[in-house]
């Protein structure tokens, strides 16, 4: 008798086990006691971070902020392995990734105690002073690195790893847990939580900006000229304000200008079927000219306290994450919903299907360079209001980056592929390679050359999966 295929997968408590070990870590991590203290009692990781005073013991705490992290990324990974079961080996792997970063707080933790010096309050009592919230967390934390042994409820042919290296952000995840580890073990401050939110929030505008490439790319086109133009429309954004222009007024000002120079670009592009790197190669001079005449050098400063939008922190959450966050996410639904996304998909992977379907390749190569644009216009504001002044120069080699995290995200140089969360996690992902270099004494100038690896490597890869498509 036949299976019906369409009926679902029946469910094993199993497949919950990702939820139930982050539940139990985040509620032991802000509700529990982790510490005993001598003189305030027990004591929650929050109270023992508020303040230098509030840490009597002098505990080892470098690095424990990433444990609710890891935590919250098994929680989406669970959920995850309850939506998709059939890539249940592929989730078990990443959420014992996610497990082994917590456990580097702890391994941390005991290499610290073993080998430093005692403490004020005496040799040994570091450990009998631990309240239940540290052995919660490290045990959740060493059964969540375990899980990836136990079999799953999923039938066997649906049990491969090969789910794992077939999606892009799934390798790029990958990579990222397996870096903050490593690097993590040979250096527990490159996983405190101002070198975390550095990394977030310092470069999330190159982020920002790689979602408009995307999208370029998608079509099959790309733009040269992003880094010149951000570092125009900052300029112009810091000039308005400092002249009296009201804070809203200067934020939105280089996003109707950017969305213009979008247009300007799709219209060659589209209309004069100018190639796009031809014309956004001329567009990369002439901005920068634009920029060197008119600025002449002089830096914009003495902004006021409320232009400065990056420096925010709603929630406690600094701005640009915030902006990052939503972004990549509205876009990626945008992508993959709405007709306008789905026909950039089509435009850049095949050109001639997409116009024998009733497509206007004029009208979306267009609406895409002005989208493009847009997001420049974003990024240009969450650059300019980053620090107290703002460059007369372009940001260095902003191309270069913005174009990497697009292609490192898994979006196909030839079109037709790519997601937004890939090229924001890439560009996360190539933050942190950044900082790694500094934490281990490598000079960080050798990320270019990683980047150029990661390019080719990433095309190479490309070209052998269409290869094996038309075979």
């Amino acid at each position: 008798m036949n299976k019906d295929k369409s009926a679902p997968t029946p469910r094993h408590l199993l497949d919950f086990l990702g939820i139930a070990l982050a539940v139990v870590i985040i509620g032991a991590y802000f509700l529990l006691p982790f510490v005993i203290q001598p003189e305030r009692g027990p004591s929650t990781v929050a109270v023992l971070t508020e303040s230098k005073n509030a840490n009597e013991l002098g505990l080892f705490k470098t690095g424990l902020e990433v444990v609710p992290l890891a935590a919250l990324g098994m929680l989406l990974l669970g959920l995850w392995n309850v939506l998709a079961p059939g890539a249940a080996r592929a989730i078990s792997l990443l959420m014992a990734l996610a497990g082994m970063l917590a456990l580097v707080y702890y391994i941390n933790f005991f290499r610290e105690t073993a080998l430093g010096p005692p403490n004020e309050w005496g040799e040994g009592t570091i450990i009998g002073s631990l309240g239940i919230a540290f052995w919660i967390m490290l045990g959740a934390s060493v059964a969540a690195a375990l899980q990836a042994l136990i079999p799953r409820s999923v039938p066997a042919p649906r049990y491969r790893l090969a789910k794992l290296f077939g999606n892009q952000e799934s390798v790029i995840l990958f990579g990222l847990l397996l870096l903050m580890i490593v690097i993590g073990l040979a250096n527990p401050r490159y996983l405190q939580e101002r070198n975390i939110s550095d990394n977030l929030a310092g470069n999330a505008y190159i982020a920002v900006a790689a979602l408009g490439m995307t999208m370029v790319i998608v079509t099959g086109n790309i733009d040269i000229s992003v880094g010149s133009l951000v570092g125009l429309l900052a300029v112009i954004s810091g000039r308005l304000v400092v002249a009296g222009t009201p804070a809203p007024l200067a934020w939105l000002a280089p996003l109707v200008i950017g969305g213009g120079f979008g247009a300007m670009i799709g219209f060659l592009v589209a209309y004069l079927r100018i190639p796009s790197i031809v014309v956004t190669l001329g567009m990369l001079s002439i901005i920068k000219g634009i920029l060197i005449i008119w600025a002449q050098g002089d830096r914009v400063r003495d902004m006021p306290a409320d232009y400065f939008l990056s420096q925010m922190r709603p929630l406690g959450i600094p701005m640009p994450i915030i902006i990052m966050v939503v972004l990549t996410i509205g876009v990626a639904l945008w992508m993959r919903y709405s007709a306008t996304g789905r026909a950039f998909y089509a435009l850049g992977g095949n050109v001639e299907a997409a116009r024998l379907s009733g497509l206007s390749r004029r009208r979306l190569v267009m609406t895409v360079f002005i989208l493009n644009g847009l997001f420049v216009g974003v990024a240009s504001v969450m650059y300019s209001t980053q620090f107290n002044i703002i460059q007369a120069t372009p940001p260095p080699a902003l191309e270069l980056s913005v174009i990497t995290a697009s292609v490192v995200g898994g979006v196909s140089i030839l079109g037709g592929t790519g997601t937004a969360v890939g090229s924001t996690m890439a560009t996360l992902l190539l933050n942190f390679i950044r900082s790694a270099m500094v934490f281990i004494n490598v000079s960080p100038f050798w990320l270019k050359a990683v980047q150029g690896l990661l390019i080719l490597v990433t095309v190479l890869a490309d070209l052998l999966r269409r290869r094996r498509q038309r075979l």
